[in-house]
């Protein structure tokens, strides 16, 4: 069986939606199912049962000569939250178990990461969590008999209404689009990596199917586009109404984050990513 944690949220539901669409059932959701907000996610998905987050390892002990394979997706991706408690509970205690669960039972496991800037000060607490998480892995000497962390870069696509604010700016800016608004003021200097969420299962899929060189790998396009560069895309690939874009320099600086796809193109996937034009016009 094929376990999947945060099964009910954005990247983990459209993970279990490709993996349905290869034919493969025998999956394991996990999560906190009682979010009505995350239900219609889950709810059309093909799998043989839920757990529920708090009980997965008393399930997982019980049951571990079934586990083939691990995604561990499931987090706090709160990016405005100060709750440092939760972070610590959920994206560095809990991984830290998956991890050690995976190692001492022979399991090959994926787990998400997330980008971040040199400076570790100037993270939000769920990057800064991600961080302390890849820092403590680098640290151990035993390790699942595959592994890898995927970095994601700004994922966007359909169903991440339940986000809020924490969506993608594609899916904000494109929602303004479908809100009608007809004028949109965005910061000049923010230059980021955005990445089809279909693109992303299709290298979580790769790893299910080959086993790489374990590490880190950064999952982007690998092409940073200013915030302008969405209401451009929108105009471009849908109509009739267009956005008139206006800007604002917060920062003195570029926000620059961009994917580093050399040791991805290097040791494992090589299928070209969807450019921001053609992901839009997915939405």
């Amino acid at each position: 069986m094929i376990v999947i944690t945060g099964a009910a949220g954005f990247i983990g539901s459209h993970l279990c939606r490709k993996l349905n669409f290869h034919g493969i059932k025998n999956i394991i959701l996990v999560d906190d199912f009682t979010q009505e907000k995350k239900r219609k996610n889950w709810e059309d998905l093909e799998y043989v049962d839920k757990i529920p987050r708090e009980h997965f390892f008393h399930w997982a002990e019980k049951n571990v000569q079934h586990i083939d394979f691990i995604y561990h997706l499931g987090a706090r991706t709160d990016y405005f939250s100060t709750e440092n408690d939760i972070f610590e509970t959920l994206n560095v205690d809990f991984s830290q178990r998956i991890w050690s669960f995976a190692t001492f039972k022979s399991i090959p496991l994926i787990y998400a990461s997330s980008y971040f800037t040199n400076d570790v000060n100037s993270l939000s607490l769920f990057a800064k969590s991600k961080y302390i998480f890849d820092q403590w892995i680098e640290k151990q000497q035993r390790t699942p008999p595959f592994w890898a962390g995927l970095k994601f870069f700004q994922v966007y696509g359909k169903n991440e209404a339940h986000k809020a604010e924490n969506a993608s700016e594609v899916y904000k800016i494109y929602q303004k689009y479908a809100e009608n608004v007809t004028e949109i003021c965005v910061e000049k200097n923010i230059i980021q990596d955005y990445i089809y969420v279909n693109d992303v299962t299709k290298v979580l899929y790769y790893f299910l199917n080959h086993t790489p060189q374990n590490g880190i790998y950064e999952v982007g396009t690998g092409f940073a586009r200013p915030l302008q560069a969405i209401v451009k895309a929108i105009n471009k690939v849908v109509k009739p109404v267009e956005l008139q874009v206006t800007s604002y320099e917060l920062r003195e600086e570029a926000f620059v984050f961009q994917a580093d796809l050399a040791l991805l193109r290097k040791y494992a996937y090589k299928q070209a990513f969807l450019s921001l034009e053609q992901g839009i016009k997915r939405m």
